[in-house]
């Protein structure tokens, strides 16, 4: 699916359950709040263990590597929380105003798989979102030897 046929968000996903929906509400105030085109475009919000709702907002760079995505920043942000990750939403505002659930990017993905495999994230699924376990965002992935992850 290209993110030009990425479906529109007009509500929660059916099966969304009301936690994830809660998120997807902060995510989307966030973009809201700070939405600005081609430089604040994505929003995450993740839930913790422990209850807490912590957030990230992508801020793009002109030198396109020191971008920060949502989720990363939301991930940094749980990780001084302290508490294991439980469920990653994340909403892309197109510059016609729709919004969209957007699944991690690569990098992204292999950080929460590092740092949360044991929570939920939302993708796109066919014409329209569900919920995967993060784990099964890198079906394929490898963890170099000499650098072992240490609980976050």
């Amino acid at each position: 699916m290209t993110a030009s046929d990425r479906p529109v968000l007009d509500g929660p996903p059916p099966g969304m359950g009301s936690g994830d929906r809660e998120l997807l509400e902060v995510a989307t105030a966030v973009l809201d709040r700070r939405y600005r085109t081609g430089v604040h475009e994505v929003a995450a919000a993740l839930r913790l263990a422990d209850g807490m709702v912590v957030t990230g907002l992508h801020v793009e760079a002109s030198a396109g590597r020191a971008s920060v995505c949502a989720e990363s920043a939301a991930l940094s942000a749980a990780v001084v929380a302290g508490s294991p990750v439980v469920a990653v939403v994340g909403v892309l505002r197109r510059p016609g105003g729709t919004l969209h659930l957007v699944e991690p990017c690569g990098v992204c993905a292999e950080l929460l798989v590092d740092h949360a495999p044991d929570a939920r994230v939302w993708v796109a699924v066919g014409d329209g979102s569900g919920a995967v376990p993060v784990a099964d965002l890198l079906p394929f992935r490898r963890r170099r030897s000499a650098r072992p992850m240490g609980d976050s």
